[in-house]
């Protein structure tokens, strides 16, 4: 049967990474990346090896944490010039295991990102992104393009499915219990990706979201999103990390159990029920196993965030 465990300390970033850079236009939110490691590791070959294609790689901690947890070769993709520098000058390694680009995987083509590394990326191959995934009215969209991920938060979630699969690769997509779940799902459904593991971590919402909620509160009036009113913050909200593997040559799917987006909505509103950061309701008797592994990150809360 499926579990449910639980870690309580940053495991894949070092101190250092929990340090805000201090750059008007590098992203820093700890969490988010921390889980987009753990999603990356679920992935990897046992024992280790293999590539990552990280899209939107942003401040590069991800890409040198995903090599740290065992990937042979990553590669990182990213549009913003000066996130481009910082990453190189600070997680970029001499011997190319973790190499950067300048790109927008949006418009790129799945041979134009891979164009994009040093030499070739050897096989298996696996494709992780963290985008932006906050559902923001036009004006506020406009205004902080680091997270706004369209009106349903999703806008950035079709190119990057559709890489994954165009290249044969395992996806680990990192996504918000607000930003349409069950859509989510059966977009990687549509793509033949099956759920193998889930990654939570409950977060309270960024000062920008908290001051622009209407496109969320709408979502969740909706049945479309599922936020945290029983905990420890009055307006919080789950990062959700997703773990897929691809169907075989033969469409069948290759690991990965059963569930899809009434699943993952039905774990998230069993999540929300919980008074603490553990998600305890997650194992409280009566609840219904969830159909896949499932991980929470009861994390300490950060320092500082930093969204542009």
């Amino acid at each position: 049967m499926p579990s449910v465990s639980r870690v309580d300390a940053y495991t894949h970033l070092t101190p250092g990474d929990l340090k805000p850079p201090g750059e008007p236009e590098v992203f820093f939110e700890p969490a988010d990346t921390e889980i987009g490691v753990w999603v990356a590791a679920d992935l990897l070959p046992p024992g280790g090896g293999g590539t990552v294609l990280d899209l939107g790689s942003g401040s590069g901690a991800a890409a040198a944490a995903i090599a740290r947890a065992g990937a042979a070769r990553v590669h990182g993709v990213d549009n913003g010039r000066q996130t481009l520098r910082w990453a190189e000058r600070h997680y970029a390694s001499a011997d190319g295991r973790v190499s950067f680009a300048l790109g927008d995987y949006s418009v790129l083509s799945p041979r134009e990102l891979l164009a994009t590394a040093p030499g070739e990326l050897p096989r298996p191959l696996v494709v992780t992104s963290n985008p932006a995934y906050v559902p923001l009215p036009g004006a506020a969209a406009r205004t902080h393009p680091s997270i706004s991920g369209g009106a349903d938060g999703l806008k950035w979630a079709g190119s990057i499915i559709g890489h994954a699969c165009t290249l044969g690769a395992d996806l680990g997509l990192t996504i918000g219990s607000y930003s349409t779940p069950r859509r989510a799902a059966a977009l990687l459904a549509e793509a033949g990706y099956r759920i193998a593991a889930v990654t939570l971590c409950p977060l309270p919402f960024g000062a920008f979201t908290r001051a622009h909620p209407e496109r969320v509160l709408a979502l969740e009036e909706r049945g479309e999103a599922v936020l945290w009113r029983s905990g420890p913050d009055p307006l919080a909200y789950f990062v959700v990390g997703l773990a897929c593997r691809r169907a075989d040559a033969a469409g069948q799917p290759d690991g990965g159990q059963p569930g899809g987006g009434k699943e993952l909505l039905d774990l998230l509103h069993t999540a929300a029920r919980s008074a603490t950061t553990r998600l305890e309701s997650l194992d409280a008797p009566g609840a219904a196993p969830p159909p896949w592994p499932v991980r929470v990150l009861d994390l300490p809360p950060a320092a500082a965030r930093h969204h542009w």
